[in-house]
């Protein structure tokens, strides 16, 4: 009896670190799948964009179809969004179509004409919801049916590098 009431206490103890310690690596590597999706962008370029991502979720290259992140289903190449920023890189904003290429972005920048994109951001985003919305994410364990939780965006902004962006 008195085993029960101890194992009791004891089991979910441990299921309940084991589970907190699963959604604290969830939580990270949604910070670095967004940190690596918009450093690659970064310095692909933007005909890239769709290798960023998949390279994003540790998928080398290029491909078709959706890929997820290893052992996290929720965090694919999908909800990967990656945005080109112009402007000053205090006060930047989305722009709607970068150049077509890095020389005539870099060519933009160098003349002071638009779109003149000067920084890449990475998010995690529900797919096919505009705004960015959070994605949601179920764990398992203890928990149960119905706990829902949702990861960080993780949104990560850095200088563009190889597409050409100022002017040397």
């Amino acid at each position: 009896m008195e085993f029960a009431l101890v194992a009791t206490l004891l089991l979910t103890l441990l299921f309940g670190v084991m589970e907190l310690g699963r959604i604290l690596f969830v939580w990270n590597s949604a910070q670095e799948v967004t940190r690596r999706a918009a450093r690659d962008a970064a310095v692909w370029g933007f005909d890239l964009t769709a290798a960023a991502q998949y390279d994003a979720v540790l998928h080398p290259g290029a491909g078709t179809g959706t890929i997820a992140f290893p052992g996290i289903g929720e965090i694919t190449n999908g909800t990967v969004a990656i945005q080109f920023m112009t402007g000053a890189y205090g006060a930047l904003s989305p722009t709607s179509a970068p150049p077509v290429s890095a020389a005539l972005n870099q060519s933009n920048c160098a003349l002071g004409l638009s779109p003149c994109v000067t920084a890449v951001q990475a998010s995690l985003c529900a797919p096919g919801i505009t705004p960015c919305q959070p994605v949601a994410y179920l764990p398992i364990g203890i928990f149960g049916t119905g706990f829902q939780l949702f990861l960080p965006m993780a949104t990560v902004t850095v200088p563009l590098e190889g597409a050409g962006a100022g002017s040397g």
